[in-house]
């Protein structure tokens, strides 16, 4: 019997990704800041081994990665190990799994041993999950924050963001994200066009204001 999957609202996934991300870093000791550590997460975090296989008959063509809950392992595609950016989102995908499909896919106890991240089709399952994984690399305030600062020209234009989200990349430090990645995070997040850029900017400075003034007492 399929699993029936939750409906989860972005905001809900965002905050979980963020709130995971916090408690993640502060429990490894790392410093906030710079590329999200999600190998140093998977492993010594969350107790995860990872196992590197061929893409042979044990691991369908269409499939790059996969969670064995039972057995705490995250499957890694080996031919996607050398494209960092790839490989990051893979990892951040099956730990957003971890944290968001772990325990009613224990539950339901299906005869799939394992849920895997590949091929065309995007069940709800992998589309929270890509989703997770896009907040957890990459930190929605720093992405806002860098790509204000950047004074960008023509983002309505596929060769704009993409131009927008390599500056991203650079000026944040989140070296382990594709270029790909990036741009659909900007776009996720309404900052790939004009407009959009400038009402996130608008919305995050006047919740900054607010909190500086009831800070002091103001509010």
């Amino acid at each position: 019997m399929a699993i029936s999957w939750p409906e989860l609202s972005t905001a809900h996934i965002e905050e979980k990704a963020a709130s995971f991300r916090l408690d993640a870093i502060q429990t490894l000791g790392l410093e906030a800041g710079g590329p999200v550590p999600v190998e140093q997460i998977a492993e010594i975090y969350l107790g995860y081994e990872l196992d590197f296989v061929e893409q042979d008959e044990s691991l369908p063509s269409d499939v790059i990665g996969g969670i064995d809950f039972d057995n705490k392992t995250i499957i890694v595609n080996s031919s996607i190990e050398s494209h960092l950016g790839r490989y990051s989102f893979t990892i951040a995908h099956e730990i957003a799994h971890h944290v968001l499909h772990r325990e009613i896919f224990m539950e339901s106890r299906t005869d799939d041993k394992i849920m895997c991240r590949g091929g065309k089709s995007r069940p709800i399952e992998e589309m929270q999950a890509d989703r997770f994984a896009e907040a957890l690399l990459m930190p929605k305030e720093l992405v806002i924050t860098t790509s204000h600062s950047i004074q960008t020209a023509r983002p309505m234009f596929h060769k704009g963001r993409i131009a927008l989200a390599s500056k991203v990349i650079k000026a944040s430090g989140l070296s382990n994200v594709s270029v790909t990645a990036m741009a659909m995070r900007l776009q996720h997040l309404n900052l790939s066009t004009r407009s959009g850029w400038f009402g996130n900017y608008i919305r995050w400075a006047l919740k900054r204001i607010g909190r500086k003034l009831n800070k002091k007492g103001y509010l």
